[in-house]
Parts: C-alpha cells; structure tokens; sequence
C-alpha cells in the first residue's frame, strides 16, 4: 500500500507526528508519498517525494492529513478530485473533520484489517464570475458572500433555481455543506446538521432584520448570488476560508451540490454527536 503523509508545515508538531506515523506504518510494509518541502524533515527509505500536494495525493492508494481542519479540508479537496479516501489527524485546535489525535495511531493498524468504515461528503461547487472573468471552486466547508473593511452592512440578492427569493441586508452570507456546518455558519447562529446529510444551508451575517434566519435547501437547488444594485460596498467571496475575490454589480456567483465527493476514512467508532460533544467542551474548558 502507498500512503500519501501530508502535514501542516508551519506545526512542528504535525511534523514529528508524520515521522511517527511512517515508523508506525512501515512494520505494515507500506510506501509513502511526501511533498518535496518534507524531504528534510520527514525522511524514510521508503519514501518518494513529489514537488506538490496535488502530485503526492496523485501517486498513493490513501492520504493522511496531519494539521488542523484548514490542513485537512484542503488536502480533502485534491483528494476528491483523485478519488482517494482520506484520513484526518488532528493537530490543531478543534479538528471536526479529523478521526484521529496523535494518541490514537496505534488505531492505524485498522486500514490492513479492513476493519474501518468510510464517511462520504457533499462538496460545493463554486462558480464566480467577477470581472468578466469566471473560476470554478470546490467547497467542503462553506462559501461566504461577506463585506470588505467597511463596517457598513452589504445587500446581497439571492436567486433559488433561477427564481428571486429574497434580498438580504446583513453583513454577508455563508452558504456551507452539511460538513460546514460546524465552522463559520455555527458561529453565525446555524444549526448543526449531521454531516451525512445531503443539503446547502444559508446562514445569514448579522442580519438587519429579526427574521432572517438559516435555510436549508435540497441538494438539487442552485442557488446565485448577486449585489443588489443599490450596493455600493466592497463585496468578497470567500471559498474555505482559503480563496477570496471581490465582486461588483453585475457580477454573480453560483453555488451547487458538487459531483465530486470527499471520503474521509474513520478508524474509531465515535458517532458525529459524541466528537460535536468533545469538541465543543474542550473549546469551553
């Protein structure tokens, strides 16, 4: 088996972590694939190294993500585009989308017993057209629609499968996946959704009204987005806390349930509800 061991280069931590997992995991009798920037640091005789994420992801049978959820949905995203599973170790602050801490890798043992289960994520699939210019993203987390430096709220026009439905005066609005959920959009005041779940929520940003609140649409809705044309703000969409771009009047952006999927591999058996538990005390502790 070729194991793809990514980690997040600014965590020294994540580093050692990625040196104990390729010991733990050549008495198994694996190769591995690591980005080039690790040839230093994560050094094996059985390792091959390749100049980016993308070419590391590209030539291993499954990947293992070391960092926090940034690290992780980032790698998850290449791997969705090359089909490979993915497997999350937490070495940040939260971790909702790893399956394990740094004390559980003695659990890696599973992967050659088959004795583990996969989880399969919705993806979002992000179309910005802004200055007659159109990029095509991925989101497992969410997109947010949101205001520039300016703290003046923004009004944001939003079209359901072509038609108008409402026009909102906020400071933004997060359009996450079941995944996301539990990112910027529960910050905002959205509900947790079971990350199986296939659907888009939309979670408005301090809204200038006592009635706008969080929707879900189905997982066949598109749903565009557009500057209302009394807007003057600075308007950015941001893809993951990771890509951003500024749009004006006349510009839009389109978001629905993407083909390509992100399937995690989950080596214990805590349910969604008991790591949402754990997490959220360990953030209040």
């Amino acid at each position: 088996m070729n194991i793809a061991i990514i980690p997040n280069s600014t965590k020294d931590k994540a580093i050692e972590y990625a040196s104990t997992i390729i010991t733990f995991l050549t008495d198994y009798d694996c190769n591995f694939s690591v980005p080039w920037e690790f040839s230093e640091t994560v050094k094996s005789d059985r390792a091959a190294y390749f100049p980016n994420h993308y070419e590391t992801v590209k030539n291993s049978d499954l990947v293992i993500a070391i960092g926090g959820d940034g690290t992780i949905i980032h790698i998850a995203k290449h791997a969705a585009v090359l089909c490979k599973p993915i497997l999350g170790v937490n070495c940040g602050r939260v971790g909702f989308v790893a399956n394990l801490e740094p004390a559980e890798i003695s659990l890696l043992s599973k992967l050659f017993d088959k004795s583990y289960t996969v989880d399969e994520r919705m993806l979002l699939e992000v179309t910005v057209n802004y200055n007659n210019k159109t990029e095509v993203l991925y989101a497992l987390n969410d997109v947010t629609v949101s205001k520039g430096s300016v703290s003046r709220m923004i009004e944001l026009d939003v079209n359901l499968n072509d038609e108008f439905i409402n026009s909102y005066r906020a400071d933004g609005l997060i359009f996450s996946t079941p995944t996301g959920s539990t990112a910027y959009s529960l910050s905002a005041g959205g509900p947790v959704i079971e990350p199986h779940m296939k659907c888009i929520l939309l979670t408005p940003i301090c809204p200038h009204s006592l009635f706008s609140r969080s929707v879900l649409f189905s997982d066949d809705s598109q749903v565009n987005v557009f500057p209302n044309d009394k807007c003057t703000e600075d308007i950015f969409v941001t893809v993951d806390g990771i890509h951003s771009y500024r749009i004006e009047k006349n510009d839009s952006v389109t978001i629905k349930k993407s083909k390509l999927t992100a399937n995690f591999i989950k080596l214990n058996n805590k349910n969604f509800y008991r790591i949402l538990n754990d997490k959220l005390n360990e953030r209040r502790n």
